[in-house]
C-alpha cells in the first residue's frame, strides 16, 4: 500500500523532529500501518497560551495526527480517538503532549 509521511512546519516551529514527535511517528506507524500519515506540530501555536505555563514541555505538546488506515474501518469515531490515545498514553502522562487533534479513516473513506 502507498504509505505518504508528511511533516508540515511553519517559520516558528522547530526544524528537527523531537524525540516526542519521533515516537509518536514510530508507534502510528507500527501499530496502524497506514495508507496515509501526516503528523504535524503545532506547540509554538500553543505555547504563550496560560495553560501551558509552567509546563515542562512547551515545544511538543500540541500535535495534529490526520491518519487513514484499514485499523479504523468498521469502528466509530470515538472508536478510533480511543485506540490512538491508548497507544500514545505515555506520551500523554509522562512526556508532556497537552493536546491531540486527530482526523482519523478507514480506508474505505477519503482521507481528505
Amino acid at each position: 500500500m502507498f504509505r505518504s509521511i508528511i511533516r508540515q512546519m511553519s517559520s516558528s516551529s522547530p526544524s528537527t523532529i523531537g524525540p516526542v514527535e519521533a515516537s509518536i511517528s514510530t508507534k502510528l506507524q507500527s501499530t496502524f500501518h497506514p495508507t496515509f500519515l501526516e503528523i504535524r506540530n503545532d506547540s509554538h501555536k500553543h505555547a504563550k497560551h496560560a495553560g501551558m505555563q509552567g509546563a515542562s514541555n512547551r515545544t511538543e505538546s500540541h500535535f495534529f495526527i490526520k491518519m487513514q488506515s484499514e485499523v479504523f474501518n468498521g469502528k466509530n469515531l470515538p472508536a478510533r480517538h480511543r485506540l490512538v490515545y491508548n497507544l500514545l498514553d505515555d506520551e500523554i502522562n509522562k512526556q508532556g503532549v497537552h493536546a491531540l487533534q486527530m482526523k482519523l479513516k478507514g480506508t474505505n473513506e477519503s482521507i481528505q
